[in-house]
């Protein structure tokens, strides 16, 4: 004899917890990440590793060369690869080149010292902030919107995920009320 099983509201919002929690997963990781990077963005670049390098060349008369002589000068000095770009000078003490790639250098013709800023990317970072800034593609928003929704159906289902003294209508509704005040004070203040 088989037992009729009855429908149940509280079993059918536990497995859509799970099942979209899991496929969230991946998706939450990126975002978090790009996010704590994004947050940061005055103390580093999450796009760009940069290196700085000095170097103290030998005395030369800068100011009787041309600027091509310059270019070829300093960029032999680092032994670079990287290509020329454009080059200007910033003041009357200063020129700067530019590479290809975003590297600079930078010439204090006075003291003939030379700073290299090497300019490389961090690919994940960069494809993560790209997906979190929606940079990519249109059909990216309307899956960001999906995903939003998605977390939107977390959040609400989770209300109804715990039965008793530890649902969150009882005790550990204290939790909740901070996870809504919280961002409401850094709204108003």
């Amino acid at each position: 004899m088989t037992r009729k099983q009855s429908f149940s509201w509280f079993k059918l919002n536990r497995t859509l917890h799970r099942d979209i929690g899991y496929f969230c997963i991946g998706l939450t990781i990126i975002f978090a990440v790009s996010g704590i990077a994004v947050n940061h963005i005055d103390d580093w670049n999450p796009n760009y590793a940069v290196e700085r390098s000095e170097y103290s060349l030998p005395k030369q008369p800068w100011l009787e060369m041309n600027d091509e002589a310059i270019n070829k000068a300093v960029i032999k000095a680092v032994d670079t690869s990287k290509g020329f770009k454009s080059s200007y000078w910033s003041s009357a003490q200063e020129y700067r080149v530019f590479l290809k790639d975003g590297s600079n250098l930078t010439l204090n013709i006075s003291t003939s010292s030379l700073v290299f800023e090497e300019i490389s990317p961090r690919y994940v970072l960069q494809a993560f902030n790209r997906l979190h800034l929606n940079e990519s593609h249109k059909a990216w928003v309307i899956f960001s919107d999906i995903y939003a929704v998605l977390l939107l159906f977390l959040a609400v289902s989770a209300l109804f995920m715990v039965k008793g003294k530890n649902s969150p209508w009882r005790k550990k509704s204290i939790y909740l009320v901070a996870g809504i005040t919280l961002p409401a004070l850094f709204i108003f203040l």
